[in-house]
């Protein structure tokens, strides 16, 4: 599956359990939510597809690297637990007061990597293909489309200045092909 979801905690009578965003330590957030569903506590780790390499197969990568969401109830020791748990840095807040994630939004996320079958953003570009970029600070410049670089739809063109080829970062919905 493109997303993970574990652990459903059994229901209380009155379920007081919000989602809250939880830092790992990186490339430790598969790590660090499955200590946390051991533990009984339900995790959400967002999860798109993504190809490295040309011929090799998609491999699975955070969606947002570093971070996973894990629900919580703040009044009992699960927050507790989640802080301390290793492979996690901290529950996402101010100070040291966590801000709980609205379920509307796990939701939204949810419902859109599913969507997209937790595909990353991929582009209709080839390596090599001659591309000219659409908005920006770059609208208008021509350049050649290199590589995909994010789950996110981030990617990397390059561009001719002073007779070489230098690399530039641009969103995949700035860019269009030049037949």
């Amino acid at each position: 599956m493109a997303e993970q979801v574990v652990s459903l905690a059994g229901s209380c009578a009155a379920d007081t359990r919000q989602w809250y965003a939880i830092r790992s330590k990186p490339k430790r957030e598969s790590f660090a939510a499955g200590l946390l569903a051991k533990a009984g506590i339900e995790v959400y780790l967002p999860q798109v597809r993504v190809h490295k390499q040309h011929g090799k197969p998609a491999v699975l990568e955070p969606f947002f690297p570093s971070y996973f969401f894990g629900h919580l109830d703040s009044s009992h020791a699960e927050l507790h637990i989640a802080k301390y748990t290793p492979g996690v840095l901290c529950v996402v807040g101010y100070g040291d007061e966590p801000w709980p994630v609205p379920d509307e939004l796990i939701h939204s996320i949810q419902q859109r990597l599913t969507r997209g079958r937790g595909q990353a953003a991929q582009s209709a570009f080839r390596p090599g293909d001659r591309v000219v970029v659409t908005s920006g600070p770059l609208r208008g410049v021509e350049a050649i489309f290199d590589r995909n670089l994010s789950p996110t739809g981030r990617v990397r063109v390059l561009i001719q200045i002073l007779r070489r080829l230098c690399p530039a970062e641009v969103r995949v919905g700035e860019l269009r092909k030049i037949s």
